[in-house]
């Protein structure tokens, strides 16, 4: 038998028959076998006690004639194959036997028995338990093996520990697991003890003798208490501590259990931390000692009464029973009052007599204890110079802040403080000494003249330069302004006043909005919002109120009243100055008359000496104007005048706004076309421009000046005596009054290089004969002052009519052609219009030059303003014209008629002029060669045209003549042959041969033409039709050659094409030869 396990029984069975009718004593008996051949009689049998087989039952008797039943059990100890012998003796065999033997005992039957037993297949799924991380002591951990049978029989399982470090429970403990299937146990693990645990659990089996085993691997760690004072920070922190005899200062702290187990915990400081000196720790707990349950948290009280002041720096260890505990920081500062003073000498610097300073003393507090302070003596050599005045004589100063205390300190008399202490008393045994130094002076002020733009807010300033107010240049009735920065830099408030010493204005006039302040007119929103621009505004509702700039003109007159030419006015001329502050004036600055100014503004601040402001100012311009609409650039237009019209006058009114009477001097000048002069240069001798007027008794300045004078000026013109001129070329415009001036336009003659069209300038030199220099007012005048200019325009206008050309122009076009036998004259007219653009009456006469011709033979048109009307004018081409033009071989010459016999003739100077033109053309053809062949060929053919050119002259009635240009073109004809070259080659004599040529007209002309024959007609006739016949222009005629050979000679010759008009000839060569031979003969 096979498959069983080993230790596993097997029960076959199997019966015997007693075949005889005695009963049978028997037995068994277990052999293995000795010999190989267990087939065999012989086979040796020994009695075996070890088999793993038995019979059952083992002995016995067979009943007779009756079936007994065995069972064979077998029962092996050890997997393996298992071979044995089972032999039945049978006793009480009957005596008389076959053999005739008797016998006590007979090997009856022999029963084979084989078994093959297989080994156990058992496994645990795992063969280990590795607990991973750690596990807390007390806690369960729960796993789950499974036994795998992968063996024949059933397995009885029984669980054996060996450790007792590690308790385990084993659900369920005893089972039995079949032949192949499987069963999961769970196993509780649980430890008492912290620490790395390792052991094994024995899993027996049934029926095998070695057990397995569960390898078990696990760490355990006791419960793990934390101190949890501040999320924040992990320490215990007390913080500054006013250290004090049997001061204590009181924190919490909690234990955390962090597991589920209850924790034996004890407090206390670590033992290093504990001063040696005191011998006890300085911490008291509220509790010491303790047991805390699970994940329980228990809060503590410390109270620290600290022995002495220090940083502290302790730990609190919390120690955990079998567990894991913890450690907490603390930190505190337990300090003393400390106070000392920032700054231990204050530098009040620059200060004034009389104007307190403030300042201020900061005492710093350098620990977290709070102390008083109180003021309480000033000592030192210099205490008599000034006062110290504090807010406040005692105060606290408070832990770790600094605390600031003001005071005034106003200095007495100007003295230099460098020893003045104050002693401040800090609690009860400290003292802090202040030092206090100064430097006292009394009123500083600085004058400054700074520009507009440069203007700067700050207060002090350095003596750079002398203060003067320079205006520079500016123009008449122009305000100026300039700014005076009075700068204090001194503490002393006090007072100023300015006041200029000669050109004073008038102070009694108050001055219009915002005149003082410096740029003023940017700073006032003049205008209304959006939403009055359709109201009144004040201006309209009040009939006497006046726009700004009437305001400051009114203002600017009053000013300038004095008659002195110019003005300066100080705004504001007096005020108060603050200490350390800017006071910025307002320094105007207006003139009506030219000159260069010199004056002084008087400064007075206070007590101080007065300082002496400079002020220069230069006014250029005039205060002279002219009443026109356009007095920015005045303009006098006179307009167009015919030539020789009378002389036209405008009268101009001249304003004197200045103070003084003012003499002009006319000059004239004429604005020329492409004048390329740069520079004039002028001499004046003695006095340029002197007084007119016997009557007038003026200065004599001419001591003054060089009596000689070269003026170098940038050329604007020519000075010319008309077109223009002024009466009285000399005047006088009064002081604040007017003069009027009359302007003359003269059109009578002057066209010259304007061509009519004047823009010219008139130049008033302007002279005082009123005014004498002084060191505060310099005067120039005459050519050093630049003049009053005005601008004068006029045209005079030539009459002349527009004259245009209706289609085709003013050229004629004609072919030479046109001229034929019956045709001796040919005439080509136009069209011309006159229209009369003017505004004046035209009268005038056309005249032509032959060959151009007028077809109206009016003697004269008169023509009114805007009328237009058509003239025909014509190009006569004749017979007698061209034979004029070719019998002439110039290139350009002249034509006119000779008055007698009324024929055109060459000239040296003519009315018409005639010019050759001569070119070459290029025409392309193609010519067809006697053997058939085709060739292109290029012929330069000549062509001739004559250019005449006249004009048509129309005479007014006041002498002008007006010139029309005219042109005649006339084409000649020309023509050429094609080919020029004709050969007959070899010909049958008495036959006639025929060739074909081209004759061509490439001209826009027609022509006529003849041929002619030059050459032999002895050995051969020559033949040409047509001999003669007329073209058109662009036009060609194919004639036909004939050839007759008379011998056997070469015959040559030439046949010439003349072209009419002009002559043009052109050659035609002919070759043939004459032959016998009648294979020569050509069929037609």
């Amino acid at each position: 038998s096979s498959g069983i396990n080993a230790e596993w029984p097997l029960r076959p069975g199997f019966i015997l028959r007693n075949c005889v009718n005695v009963p049978l004593h028997y037995n068994w008996e277990m052999c293995k076998v000795l010999t190989e051949e267990t087939k065999s009689d012989k086979v040796l049998l020994m009695g075996d006690e070890i088999s793993p087989f038995k019979i059952s039952p083992n002995i016995g008797i067979l009943q007779p004639a009756s079936e007994t039943s065995f069972s064979v059990i077998c029962n092996p100890l050890k997997a393996g194959k298992y071979d044995n012998v089972a032999r039945l003796w049978v006793d009480d065999i009957p005596s008389l036997l076959p053999s005739g033997l008797v016998l006590e005992q007979y090997d009856a039957q022999r029963l084979t028995l084989s078994h093959l037993a297989q080994p156990h297949r058992i496994k645990l799924d795992p063969p280990a338990l590795v607990i991973p991380g750690e596990s807390v002591v007390g806690y369960t951990i729960n796993k789950t093996v499974k036994i795998v049978n992968d063996s024949l029989s059933s397995a009885a399982v029984t669980w054996k520990c060996t450790n007792d470090t590690l308790k385990f429970s084993i659900r369920p403990e005893t089972f039995t697991v079949g032949g192949g299937g499987s069963r999961t146990v769970e196993i509780d693990i649980e430890s008492d003890a912290a620490g790395d645990k390792e052991t094994h659990i024995l899993c027996y089996f049934e029926n095998v003798e070695k057990p397995a085993s569960l390898f078990v691997k696990a760490k355990f760690r006791g419960p793990r208490v934390t101190i949890d004072a501040n999320h924040d920070d992990p320490a215990l922190d007390f913080g500054y501590i006013h250290f004090k005899p049997g001061c204590s200062v009181q924190r919490q702290f909690d234990l955390y259990n962090n597991d589920g187990v209850p924790a034996n915990w004890t407090l206390e400081e670590m033992e290093h931390c504990i001063d040696k000196e005191y011998g006890q720790s300085e911490f008291q707990f509220s509790e010491s000692s303790g047991t805390v349950g699970p994940f329980e948290v228990r809060h503590i009280h410390v109270i620290f009464k600290p022995h002495f002041p220090r940083s502290l720096k302790s730990v609190i260890e919390c120690k955990i029973e079998s567990g894991t505990g913890s450690k907490i920081r603390v930190v505190g500062e337990i300090q003393e009052p400390n106070v000392v003073l920032k700054q231990s000498i204050i530098d009040l610097g620059v200060i004034y007599v009389g104007v307190p300073v403030k300042s201020s003393v900061l005492f710093e507090s350098l620990n977290f204890a709070d102390c008083n302070y109180c003021i309480s003596q000033v000592e030192g050599k210099d205490k008599a110079f000034g006062v110290i005045e504090f807010e406040g004589l005692e105060g606290t100063i408070y832990a770790g802040a600094v605390h600031q205390l003001g005071f005034k300190y106003t200095g007495r008399e100007p003295a230099v403080i460098d020893d003045y202490t104050v002693a401040i008393q800090i609690g009860e045994n400290k003292v802090l000494a202040l030092g206090i130094k100064a430097v006292v002076k009394g009123l500083d002020v600085i004058h400054e003249t700074p520009a507009l733009d440069q203007i700067a807010p700050e207060t002090k300033a350095e003596r750079l330069e002398a203060p003067f107010l320079d205006f520079g240049t500016v123009e008449i009735l122009n305000p100026a302004t300039r700014v005076l920065k009075i700068i204090n830099n001194s503490n002393i408030a006090t007072h100023f006043n300015l006041e200029v010493v000669h050109f004073k204005g008038n102070m009694s006039v108050p001055p219009p909005p915002l005149i003082g302040l410096p740029g003023t007119q940017f700073t006032e929103n003049t205008y209304r919002p959006a939403s009055h621009l359709l109201t009144k505004s004040a201006l309209l509702l009040d009939p006497t109120s006046k726009s700004r700039r009437q305001q400051d003109n009114d203002y600017w007159k009053k000013q300038l009243c004095n008659n002195k030419g110019a003005c300066f006015t100080a705004t504001p001329s007096s005020g108060y100055l603050p200490g350390n502050g800017v006071t910025i004036v307002t320094v105007h600055g207006n003139s009506d008359m030219w000159g260069q100014y010199h004056d002084m503004l008087v400064s007075k601040v206070g007590d101080m000496e007065p300082v002496m402001v400079p002020i220069k100012m230069c006014v250029e311009n005039s205060p002279l104007y002219y009443k026109l609409s356009n007095n920015n650039k005045p303009t006098v237009r006179f307009g167009c005048y015919p030539l020789n019209e009378k002389p036209v006058s405008r009268t101009v009114q001249i304003s004197n706004q200045g103070p003084l009477d003012i003499r002009l001097d006319w000059d004239t000048f004429n604005i020329m076309p492409k004048d390329d002069t740069l520079l004039d240069l002028d001499l004046y001798v003695g006095d340029a421009f002197p007084n007119k007027d016997p009557s007038k008794s003026c200065p004599d300045k001419t001591a003054d000046n060089d009596f000689i004078r070269f003026v170098v000026s940038p050329h604007e013109g020519q000075r010319s005596a008309g077109p223009f001129r002024f009466e009285p070329d000399q005047c006088t415009v009064p002081a604040r009054g007017t003069s009027k001036v009359t302007l003359v336009f003269d059109p009578t003659g002057y066209v010259g290089g304007c061509d009519g069209n004047f823009k010219s300038f008139a130049l008033a030199y302007q002279s005082l004969d009123t005014h004498m220099d002084n060191d505060k007012c310099k005067r120039l005048e005459g050519e050093n002052v630049p003049p009053l200019r005005i601008m004068i325009t006029g045209k005079v206008e030539v009459p002349e009519v527009v004259v245009t050309a209706e289609e085709h122009g003013f050229t004629f076009k004609l072919m030479a052609g046109m001229i034929k036998a019956n045709v001796k004259e040919h005439t080509k007219i136009h069209k011309m219009s006159l229209l009369n653009s003017s505004k004046l009456h035209l009268k005038f006469s056309v005249a032509a030059c032959p060959p151009f011709t007028l077809l109206d033979k009016k003697d004269s048109y008169t023509l009114i303003p805007r009328q237009k009307i058509k003239v025909d004018h014509g190009f006569v081409l004749s017979e007698k014209l061209l034979q004029v033009l070719l019998g002439s071989s110039k290139q350009c010459f002249k034509l006119d008629i000779d008055p007698e016999s009324g024929e055109f003739q060459t000239v040296d100077e003519g009315p018409v002029e005639v010019n050759v033109e001569e070119k070459m053309l290029c025409k392309t053809h193609e010519v067809k060669q006697a053997n058939g062949s085709v060739e292109t060929v290029v012929q330069q053919v000549p062509e001739k045209k004559f250019h005449l050119h006249s004009h048509i002259k129309l005479h007014y009635h006041n002498g002008h003549v007006q010139s029309i240009p005219v042109h005649g073109r006339i084409v000649l004809p020309t023509l050429y042959i094609s080919p020029q070259a004709v050969d007959f080659g070899t010909c049958l004599v008495d036959q006639t041969s025929q060739l074909t040529v081209r004759l061509i007209n490439p001209s826009n002309s027609p022509l006529r033409w003849r041929a002619e024959y030059h050459g032999d007609e002895v050995a051969g006739e020559y033949n040409i039709s047509p001999g003669k016949g007329e073209f058109m222009m662009s036009d060609s005629a194919l004639l036909s050659l004939s050839f007759t050979a008379k011998s056997r000679a070469t015959s040559t010759g030439v046949y010439s094409f003349v072209s009419s008009p002009g002559n043009r000839v052109v050659q035609l060569t002919l070759t043939g030869k004459g032959s016998h031979d009648e294979r020569m003969q050509r069929l037609l």
